[in-house]
Protein backbone atom coordinates (compact mmCIF):
# COMPACT_ATOMS: atom_id res chain seq x y z
CA UNK A 1 0.00 0.00 0.00
CA UNK A 2 1.15 3.24 -1.08
CA UNK A 3 1.71 6.12 1.94
CA UNK A 4 -0.90 8.64 1.91
CA UNK A 5 -1.78 11.33 4.30
CA UNK A 6 -4.20 13.39 4.52
CA UNK A 7 -6.09 16.33 6.58
CA UNK A 8 -10.01 15.88 6.89
CA UNK A 9 -12.15 18.19 8.84
CA UNK A 10 -10.18 18.24 13.05
CA UNK A 11 -8.02 15.22 12.19
CA UNK A 12 -4.35 14.39 10.01
CA UNK A 13 -4.13 11.17 8.98
CA UNK A 14 -1.75 8.95 7.54
CA UNK A 15 -1.75 5.09 6.66
CA UNK A 16 1.00 2.88 5.46
CA UNK A 17 2.59 -0.62 5.48
CA UNK A 18 4.02 -1.12 8.92
CA UNK A 19 7.56 0.52 9.51
CA UNK A 20 9.17 1.03 13.15
CA UNK A 21 10.49 4.53 12.56
CA UNK A 22 6.67 5.61 11.96
CA UNK A 23 5.92 4.86 15.33
CA UNK A 24 6.33 7.67 17.91
CA UNK A 25 8.83 7.03 20.28
CA UNK A 26 6.16 6.81 23.63
CA UNK A 27 2.64 6.11 24.23
CA UNK A 28 0.69 6.36 26.84
CA UNK A 29 -0.77 3.01 26.47
CA UNK A 30 -0.55 0.49 24.16
CA UNK A 31 -3.68 -2.21 23.50
CA UNK A 32 -3.92 -5.25 22.22
CA UNK A 33 -6.78 -7.57 22.38
CA UNK A 34 -6.87 -11.43 23.45
CA UNK A 35 -8.34 -13.27 20.75
CA UNK A 36 -8.71 -17.27 19.13
CA UNK A 37 -6.85 -15.88 15.86
CA UNK A 38 -3.75 -16.57 15.47
CA UNK A 39 -2.78 -13.92 13.68
CA UNK A 40 -4.04 -12.21 17.38
CA UNK A 41 -0.51 -11.70 18.14
CA UNK A 42 0.91 -10.75 14.96
CA UNK A 43 1.06 -6.99 15.30
CA UNK A 44 3.13 -7.41 19.25
CA UNK A 45 5.83 -9.11 17.09
CA UNK A 46 6.75 -6.47 14.69
CA UNK A 47 6.48 -3.48 17.65
CA UNK A 48 9.80 -2.28 18.90
CA UNK A 49 10.26 -1.96 22.63
CA UNK A 50 8.47 1.23 23.32
CA UNK A 51 8.27 3.07 26.95
CA UNK A 52 4.40 2.78 27.73
CA UNK A 53 1.76 1.31 29.57
CA UNK A 54 0.69 -2.18 28.07
CA UNK A 55 -2.77 -3.48 28.28
CA UNK A 56 -4.17 -6.49 26.81
CA UNK A 57 -8.09 -5.94 27.02
CA UNK A 58 -10.22 -9.51 27.19
CA UNK A 59 -13.64 -9.76 26.25
CA UNK A 60 -15.34 -12.51 28.71
CA UNK A 61 -15.41 -15.96 27.10
CA UNK A 62 -18.99 -18.00 26.68
CA UNK A 63 -17.23 -21.50 26.74
CA UNK A 64 -14.06 -22.86 28.09
CA UNK A 65 -12.51 -23.33 24.66
CA UNK A 66 -12.27 -20.19 23.47
CA UNK A 67 -11.09 -19.23 27.54
CA UNK A 68 -8.13 -21.51 27.04
CA UNK A 69 -7.35 -19.91 23.14
CA UNK A 70 -7.28 -16.13 24.82
CA UNK A 71 -5.28 -17.67 27.64
CA UNK A 72 -2.56 -18.97 25.19
CA UNK A 73 -2.77 -15.71 23.54
CA UNK A 74 -2.24 -13.89 26.52
CA UNK A 75 1.00 -16.12 27.65
CA UNK A 76 2.24 -15.75 23.97
CA UNK A 77 2.23 -11.51 24.19
CA UNK A 78 3.42 -11.67 27.58
CA UNK A 79 6.45 -13.72 25.84
CA UNK A 80 6.69 -11.13 23.13
CA UNK A 81 7.25 -8.01 24.94
CA UNK A 82 9.39 -9.19 28.07
CA UNK A 83 7.22 -6.64 30.08
CA UNK A 84 4.87 -6.07 32.39
CA UNK A 85 1.18 -6.52 30.13
CA UNK A 86 -2.22 -5.22 32.67
CA UNK A 87 -4.83 -7.46 31.84
CA UNK A 88 -8.07 -5.35 30.77
CA UNK A 89 -11.17 -7.44 31.67
CA UNK A 90 -14.31 -6.45 29.75
CA UNK A 91 -18.04 -8.43 29.64
CA UNK A 92 -18.82 -10.54 26.08
CA UNK A 93 -17.89 -8.33 23.20
CA UNK A 94 -22.00 -8.36 22.52
CA UNK A 95 -22.77 -6.50 25.82
CA UNK A 96 -21.53 -3.53 24.26
CA UNK A 97 -23.64 -1.18 26.25
CA UNK A 98 -21.77 -2.30 29.42
CA UNK A 99 -18.24 -2.08 27.74
CA UNK A 100 -18.65 1.14 26.50
CA UNK A 101 -19.08 2.66 29.51
CA UNK A 102 -16.23 1.20 30.83
CA UNK A 103 -13.85 2.04 28.40
CA UNK A 104 -14.77 5.34 28.43
CA UNK A 105 -14.56 5.82 32.40
CA UNK A 106 -10.64 3.87 31.44
CA UNK A 107 -9.92 6.35 29.23
CA UNK A 108 -11.56 9.32 31.03
CA UNK A 109 -9.09 8.43 34.42
CA UNK A 110 -6.21 7.64 31.93
CA UNK A 111 -6.35 11.45 30.69
CA UNK A 112 -7.10 12.71 34.05
CA UNK A 113 -3.64 10.64 35.79
CA UNK A 114 -1.71 11.93 33.18
CA UNK A 115 -2.85 15.57 33.04
CA UNK A 116 -3.19 15.99 29.43
CA UNK A 117 -4.78 14.12 26.43
CA UNK A 118 -3.15 10.75 25.38
CA UNK A 119 -1.14 9.35 22.74
CA UNK A 120 -2.49 5.95 21.80
CA UNK A 121 -1.38 3.07 20.00
CA UNK A 122 -3.87 -0.03 19.52
CA UNK A 123 -3.79 -3.25 17.52
CA UNK A 124 -7.27 -3.69 15.86
CA UNK A 125 -6.61 -6.77 14.30
CA UNK A 126 -8.91 -8.73 16.87
CA UNK A 127 -11.02 -6.34 18.05
CA UNK A 128 -14.53 -6.06 16.56
CA UNK A 129 -15.85 -2.90 14.90
CA UNK A 130 -17.91 -1.42 16.92
CA UNK A 131 -15.24 -1.22 19.13
CA UNK A 132 -13.03 0.42 16.85
CA UNK A 133 -15.21 2.88 16.30
CA UNK A 134 -16.30 3.80 20.00
CA UNK A 135 -12.98 4.02 20.96
CA UNK A 136 -11.92 6.55 18.45
CA UNK A 137 -14.73 8.56 18.26
CA UNK A 138 -15.30 8.49 22.03
CA UNK A 139 -11.60 9.64 22.72
CA UNK A 140 -11.68 12.41 19.91
CA UNK A 141 -15.17 13.80 20.96
CA UNK A 142 -13.90 13.99 24.39
CA UNK A 143 -10.44 15.00 24.03
CA UNK A 144 -9.30 11.86 25.53
CA UNK A 145 -6.75 11.27 23.55
CA UNK A 146 -4.60 13.84 21.02
CA UNK A 147 -3.33 10.79 18.87
CA UNK A 148 -4.22 6.86 18.07
CA UNK A 149 -2.09 4.75 15.99
CA UNK A 150 -3.99 1.94 14.68
CA UNK A 151 -1.94 -1.22 13.63
CA UNK A 152 -3.97 -3.81 11.09
CA UNK A 153 -2.60 -7.57 10.70
CA UNK A 154 -4.44 -8.79 7.94
CA UNK A 155 -5.93 -12.02 7.84
CA UNK A 156 -6.25 -14.53 5.35
CA UNK A 157 -10.04 -16.32 5.42
CA UNK A 158 -10.97 -19.59 5.03
CA UNK A 159 -14.06 -21.12 4.99
CA UNK A 160 -15.51 -23.96 7.58
CA UNK A 161 -14.12 -27.14 6.57
CA UNK A 162 -17.48 -28.33 8.01
CA UNK A 163 -19.30 -26.67 4.44
CA UNK A 164 -16.91 -27.98 2.01
CA UNK A 165 -16.08 -25.70 -1.06
CA UNK A 166 -19.42 -23.91 -1.05
CA UNK A 167 -19.25 -22.67 2.10
CA UNK A 168 -20.06 -18.95 2.56
CA UNK A 169 -17.51 -16.38 2.90
CA UNK A 170 -17.43 -13.76 5.49
CA UNK A 171 -15.34 -10.67 6.63
CA UNK A 172 -16.75 -11.49 10.04
CA UNK A 173 -16.67 -14.23 12.23
CA UNK A 174 -20.34 -13.85 13.31
CA UNK A 175 -23.19 -15.95 13.05
CA UNK A 176 -27.34 -15.86 13.76
CA UNK A 177 -29.67 -13.35 13.07
CA UNK A 178 -27.98 -10.00 12.60
CA UNK A 179 -29.39 -6.21 13.75
CA UNK A 180 -28.07 -3.04 13.40
CA UNK A 181 -26.38 -0.93 16.57
CA UNK A 182 -26.15 2.77 15.96
CA UNK A 183 -22.64 4.42 17.87
CA UNK A 184 -22.43 6.58 20.34
CA UNK A 185 -20.52 9.73 19.22
CA UNK A 186 -20.99 9.02 15.49
CA UNK A 187 -24.61 9.96 15.35
CA UNK A 188 -25.55 12.59 12.48
CA UNK A 189 -26.41 16.22 13.67
CA UNK A 190 -28.58 17.05 11.01
CA UNK A 191 -30.97 13.70 11.23
CA UNK A 192 -33.66 14.54 8.43
CA UNK A 193 -36.09 10.88 7.79
CA UNK A 194 -37.30 11.82 4.85
CA UNK A 195 -34.03 12.07 3.25
CA UNK A 196 -31.61 9.55 3.78
CA UNK A 197 -28.65 8.50 1.56
CA UNK A 198 -26.66 5.45 2.16
CA UNK A 199 -23.19 4.51 2.46
CA UNK A 200 -21.89 0.59 2.54
CA UNK A 201 -18.21 -0.39 2.92
CA UNK A 202 -19.03 -4.04 1.65
CA UNK A 203 -17.40 -7.55 2.64
CA UNK A 204 -17.08 -10.67 1.07
CA UNK A 205 -20.65 -12.25 2.43
CA UNK A 206 -22.65 -9.43 0.23
CA UNK A 207 -25.69 -11.63 0.24
CA UNK A 208 -25.83 -10.89 4.57
CA UNK A 209 -25.90 -7.34 3.75
CA UNK A 210 -28.74 -6.60 1.47
CA UNK A 211 -31.62 -6.87 4.08
CA UNK A 212 -29.79 -3.93 6.13
CA UNK A 213 -29.43 -1.96 2.56
CA UNK A 214 -33.22 -2.64 2.11
CA UNK A 215 -34.47 -1.63 5.24
CA UNK A 216 -33.19 1.73 5.10
CA UNK A 217 -34.92 2.33 1.95
CA UNK A 218 -32.31 4.90 0.76
CA UNK A 219 -32.87 7.45 -2.12
CA UNK A 220 -28.93 7.86 -3.22
CA UNK A 221 -26.49 4.99 -2.25
CA UNK A 222 -22.88 4.65 -2.21
CA UNK A 223 -20.97 1.69 -2.28
CA UNK A 224 -17.43 0.16 -1.19
CA UNK A 225 -16.30 -2.98 -1.89
CA UNK A 226 -13.25 -4.57 -1.10
CA UNK A 227 -11.07 -5.18 -4.22
CA UNK A 228 -10.66 -9.49 -3.78
CA UNK A 229 -7.58 -11.02 -3.32
CA UNK A 230 -6.90 -15.46 -3.59
CA UNK A 231 -4.55 -15.13 -0.91
CA UNK A 232 -7.08 -13.90 1.47
CA UNK A 233 -10.32 -15.16 0.38
CA UNK A 234 -12.00 -18.29 -1.95
CA UNK A 235 -13.40 -16.09 -4.81
CA UNK A 236 -14.77 -19.63 -6.01
CA UNK A 237 -17.11 -19.35 -3.03
CA UNK A 238 -18.91 -16.08 -3.66
CA UNK A 239 -19.93 -15.95 -6.61
CA UNK A 240 -23.78 -15.73 -5.79
CA UNK A 241 -22.61 -12.45 -3.87
CA UNK A 242 -20.64 -11.34 -6.76
CA UNK A 243 -23.66 -11.73 -8.71
CA UNK A 244 -25.71 -9.67 -5.67
CA UNK A 245 -23.32 -6.66 -5.94
CA UNK A 246 -23.76 -6.47 -9.80
CA UNK A 247 -27.19 -6.26 -9.15
CA UNK A 248 -26.93 -3.74 -7.00
CA UNK A 249 -24.33 -1.77 -8.66
CA UNK A 250 -26.76 -1.44 -11.70
CA UNK A 251 -29.62 0.06 -9.62
CA UNK A 252 -29.97 3.97 -10.90
CA UNK A 253 -29.26 5.41 -7.52
CA UNK A 254 -26.30 3.64 -6.45
CA UNK A 255 -22.46 4.83 -7.35
CA UNK A 256 -20.21 2.12 -6.56
CA UNK A 257 -16.33 1.93 -6.26
CA UNK A 258 -13.93 -0.74 -4.67
CA UNK A 259 -10.65 0.03 -2.74
CA UNK A 260 -8.16 -2.32 -1.23
CA UNK A 261 -8.93 -4.17 2.23
CA UNK A 262 -6.59 -1.94 4.26
CA UNK A 263 -7.45 1.03 2.01
CA UNK A 264 -8.98 3.51 4.83
CA UNK A 265 -7.74 6.99 3.31
CA UNK A 266 -10.18 6.01 0.30
CA UNK A 267 -13.10 5.26 1.92
CA UNK A 268 -12.85 8.19 4.32
CA UNK A 269 -12.39 10.47 1.71
CA UNK A 270 -14.65 9.35 -0.58
CA UNK A 271 -17.82 9.11 2.37
CA UNK A 272 -16.77 12.88 3.23
CA UNK A 273 -17.25 14.02 -0.50
CA UNK A 274 -20.39 11.98 -1.00
CA UNK A 275 -22.12 13.63 2.55
CA UNK A 276 -20.94 16.89 1.59
CA UNK A 277 -22.22 17.15 -1.99
CA UNK A 278 -25.76 16.23 0.13
CA UNK A 279 -25.38 18.48 3.11
CA UNK A 280 -29.62 18.87 3.15
CA UNK A 281 -29.92 14.82 3.47
CA UNK A 282 -29.09 12.52 6.21
CA UNK A 283 -26.37 9.61 5.43
CA UNK A 284 -26.18 6.77 7.45
CA UNK A 285 -22.95 4.68 6.53
CA UNK A 286 -23.04 0.90 7.11
CA UNK A 287 -19.89 -0.45 8.48
CA UNK A 288 -20.51 -4.00 7.18
CA UNK A 289 -16.74 -4.57 5.06
CA UNK A 290 -13.34 -4.71 6.35
CA UNK A 291 -11.59 -2.89 9.63
CA UNK A 292 -10.17 -0.54 8.00
CA UNK A 293 -12.69 0.42 5.88
CA UNK A 294 -14.69 0.94 8.54
CA UNK A 295 -12.34 3.42 10.20
CA UNK A 296 -12.48 5.03 6.98
CA UNK A 297 -16.18 5.71 7.73
CA UNK A 298 -15.75 6.55 11.15
CA UNK A 299 -12.62 9.11 10.32
CA UNK A 300 -15.27 10.62 7.96
CA UNK A 301 -18.01 11.11 10.75
CA UNK A 302 -15.71 12.65 12.66
CA UNK A 303 -15.56 15.07 9.63
CA UNK A 304 -18.57 15.91 8.66
CA UNK A 305 -22.37 16.86 10.67
CA UNK A 306 -24.60 14.74 8.25
CA UNK A 307 -23.34 10.92 9.19
CA UNK A 308 -23.72 8.40 11.45
CA UNK A 309 -22.38 4.78 11.73
CA UNK A 310 -24.31 1.52 12.13
CA UNK A 311 -22.48 -2.12 12.60
CA UNK A 312 -24.40 -5.06 12.49
CA UNK A 313 -24.24 -7.15 15.36
CA UNK A 314 -24.65 -10.93 15.36
CA UNK A 315 -26.31 -13.50 17.95
CA UNK A 316 -22.88 -14.98 18.06
CA UNK A 317 -19.17 -14.89 17.41
CA UNK A 318 -17.88 -18.17 15.87
CA UNK A 319 -14.15 -19.49 16.63
CA UNK A 320 -13.17 -19.19 12.95
CA UNK A 321 -9.35 -18.99 12.81
CA UNK A 322 -7.74 -16.32 10.78
CA UNK A 323 -4.15 -16.72 9.94
CA UNK A 324 -2.19 -13.69 9.35
CA UNK A 325 -1.06 -12.76 5.62
CA UNK A 326 2.40 -11.51 6.84
CA UNK A 327 0.92 -7.33 6.04
CA UNK A 328 0.95 -5.06 8.82
CA UNK A 329 -0.56 -1.43 8.32
CA UNK A 330 -0.62 1.72 10.42
CA UNK A 331 -3.51 3.79 10.56
CA UNK A 332 -2.12 7.47 12.85
CA UNK A 333 -5.19 9.99 13.51
CA UNK A 334 -4.48 13.29 15.26
CA UNK A 335 -6.27 16.15 16.53
CA UNK A 336 -4.95 18.94 14.00
CA UNK A 337 -5.53 21.29 16.85
CA UNK A 338 -4.24 21.32 20.61
CA UNK A 339 -6.89 19.63 22.24
CA UNK A 340 -8.17 21.65 25.40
Amino acid sequence: MIEQTISIGPLAVRQGAFQPNRLRHKYDICIGVASWESRATKAFEVLPSIPTRWEVWVFDSGDSVRAEAKRLCIRRLEELRHEKIVIFKLAASLHYDQNFQIIREHLRESRKEAGRPLDILIDISCMPKKYILYLMAMSFRNEYVKSIDFIYSSGSYKQSSDYGNNAPMSWSSGEGDWASVQLPYLEASNFIPDARGLIVSLGAEISASVPFIERYEPIQIAIFSIEDEPTRINISAIKVDRRLLSELEALPITQSSSAKLEDAVSVATKSREFCLQRLAMSVTGLAIGSKPHALGLGIAALAVSNLEIVCHLPSMYAPGDVEATGEVFLYSVEDRFEPR
